[in-house]
């Protein structure tokens, strides 16, 4: 979630009433934003809409699922693609669709066929054209399309004008052919206690339940929706734009399946970032307990910034993990918070998944520790409830994209283990027991049960033969802790490791020292020097003072052009937190409204501030 992205929504429609000139171009080189947020590997959560960071990571304005791409496709291996303008379109740049069709079973590659949605941004010059650079966003679940607009604000001048951007939704995830289960996640957050037995049993129920929901084609899909199917989906998608080489960026599980694409296609290979590395592993359980200390960490790093410094709104109230402490005694006894919404409230083990998800992205932690001080102060949930809502990929509309569905039958996919219920409990249980802060939110994960044991895991490394892959990994990162980029690395024969002091998850795009290092490895197939690394910390200034943060003067605006006569609601933090792609914030924005222009020339100030980098 970016304030940034939510920024270049409502800038433009603003200039073209104070100057008459919407050039989106005009404004694209002050858009920064955060990698996407991608959601717990492990967990079971993600969202292309993701917050704190996959990114997940805030949406961009997606194709829609019926009718986004054209009719028409390139077929596998044709090498090239019928592209057409999207159905709906960003502010900043017009992207391109196209489906690519791939085999149901690459094992019968003139079998079924599936649908993979794609999209480009086609900014490549032709006197310095590489190629295409194709892009995942991470999750698994994370949808690709959604995430190309905002790719747009991440690159530099130098990587748009010699790639075309490309990113695809995965099979099984969003716009592609995809998983359908019911999902309604609202209050359903659970937190399990050590030992309580009846707990865990209502939760083997429910996980029953759900499986009954999927439709008879999701389970069928659900056996070849792994990795390894996904990385012969992206060989065909290379082909079929017809680069000799893939160029590839992937974020947190974009490196799992980058990493499974260079095992099974070395030579095919012309450069690849992996950013926030994915532990070399098939085992699920493995992942569920690195993550419990990289949370841990992130938590800690979190309280002891906001600690030592006056701008975060908690210091005065005492030391940040006392707070956390007191707001989980509380809404523990009260049972919910109530939120802005008068028929939602907040449940304990949404108030930890808030938590959690904030920790993804240091943008997000000025609004973890609002959210802390609100709940503190006023029972009050709001801020928490968006965090969650973002996490999990609730729509404004009250329904949930696939990723959280996709996330868990892609993870199961690719984890060739199917233990029993006592031993995933136990496994659970000892995921749990590592973390001090996150255990009963950890404790209540179910694994793989239910679903067959896979004909295709994934296996990672080590790539013989592949040229020098580019492995980041962030010394802060929650999602994916640093070390996992450190065994990536090692696994990988061509593996290069450039460490990043920053907190949050992944750094490309979002931490600004790494961006020309990896823009010489993607332009010019320049590898850093062993044991290269930068630094975020030394500079980051994690809170800025109360009202001055982007968000803020979001919201400052809208009070501004309500005081200057325009008819619209008020807008509080929450709600532009809610609405990160500015599907209903940017309704109000008419240059054609006489009423708006007058209402904006009362707020030229404000509109400066928010143009300035």
């Amino acid at each position: 979630m970016s304030p940034r992205r939510l920024i270049a929504l409502l800038v433009p429609p603003l200039l073209v009433s104070c100057t008459g000139s919407g050039d989106p171009e005009a404004v694209r080189s002050d858009v920064v934003r955060d990698t996407a947020e991608a959601g717990t590997v492990a967990g079971g959560a993600t969202g292309g809409s993701a917050p704190p960071d996959t990114s997940a990571t805030g949406a961009s304005d997606p194709p829609s699922a019926e009718g986004s791409t054209p009719a028409g496709s390139g077929g596998a291996g044709e090498g090239s693609l019928d592209w057409a303008p999207c159905e709906e379109q960003g502010p900043l740049v017009e992207l391109e669709c196209a489906t690519l069709r791939v085999p149901f079973d690459h094992d019968d590659p003139d079998g079924e066929q599936i649908d993979i949605a794609v999209a480009r941004v086609d900014s490549a010059d032709d006197d310095s054209r590489i190629g295409s650079l194709v892009f995942n966003p991470g999750g698994p679940g994370g949808s690709g399309i959604e995430f190309l607009q905002q790719v747009t604000a991440v690159v530099s001048a130098d990587v748009a004008a010699a790639f075309d951007l490309v990113s695809f939704d995965p099979r099984g995830v969003g716009s592609s052919t995809s998983l359908d289960c019911d999902v309604d996640l609202d209050d359903e957050i659970t937190l399990l206690p050590d030992g309580d037995d009846d707990a865990w049993d209502r939760l083997l129920t429910e996980s029953e339940q759900q499986l009954a929901s999927c439709t008879a084609e999701t389970l069928e899909l659900a056996e070849v929706v792994g990795t390894n199917a996904a990385a012969r989906d992206l060989e065909l998608l290379r082909a079929a734009l017809g680069d000799d080489g893939l160029s590839y960026v992937g974020y947190s599980y974009g490196t799992r399946l980058g990493a499974a694409y260079a095992e099974l296609f070395p030579g095919a290979v012309r450069a690849m970032v992996l950013d926030g590395a994915v532990k070399p592993t098939d085992d699920f359980s493995e992942l569920s307990a690195g993550q419990a200390e990289g949370f841990d960490r992130a938590l800690e790093n979190f309280a002891a910034a906001c600690d030592g410094d006056a701008d975060c709104v908690l210091s005065e109230l005492g030391p940040t993990l006392e707070v956390l402490d007191s707001v989980r005694s509380e809404i523990a006894a009260e049972g919910s918070f109530a939120t802005d919404d008068p028929d939602r409230v907040l449940t304990p083990g949404e108030l930890d998944l808030g938590v959690l998800s904030a920790l993804y992205s240091k943008q997000a932690w000025p609004f973890l520790a609002q959210a802390l001080l609100l709940a503190e102060t006023g029972a009050d949930g709001s801020l928490f409830q968006v965090l969650v809502d973002n996490y999990v990929g609730r729509r404004l509309d009250g329904t949930y994209d696939n990723s959280q569905v996709a996330n868990g039958f892609i993870n199961c996919a690719d984890d060739a283990e199917r233990p029993a219920p006592d031993e995933v409990r136990a496994e659970s249980d000892a995921a749990a027991d590592t973390s001090e802060w996150f255990g009963d939110l950890l404790r209540a994960s179910t694994g793989c049960l239910g679903l067959p044991a896979p004909d295709d895991p994934i296996v990672v490394g080590p790539a013989t033969g592949a040229p020098p892959i580019l492995v980041v990994g962030s010394t802060g990162d929650p999602a994916t802790p640093y070390e996992w980029s450190e065994e990536l690395a090692q696994v990988l024969d061509s593996g290069v490791l450039y460490t990043v002091e920053a907190e949050g998850h992944t750094a490309y795009g979002s931490i600004e020292c790494v961006g020309e290092v990896v823009d010489a490895y993607l332009l010019d197939l320049e590898v850093p020097a062993e044991g290269a690394s930068c630094s975020d910390n030394v500079t980051a200034d994690f809170f800025v003072p109360s009202g001055e943060s982007e968000i803020d003067l979001v919201v400052e605006l809208f009070a501004c052009l309500r005081e200057n006569g325009l008819d619209i609601p008020e807008v509080s933090l929450a709600d532009v937190l809610a609405d990160p792609a500015g599907e209903e914030l940017g309704e109000y924005l008419d240059p054609t409204d006489p009423a708006f222009a007058e209402a904006v020339a009362g707020c030229t100030e404000l509109l400066g501030r928010l143009q300035e980098p």
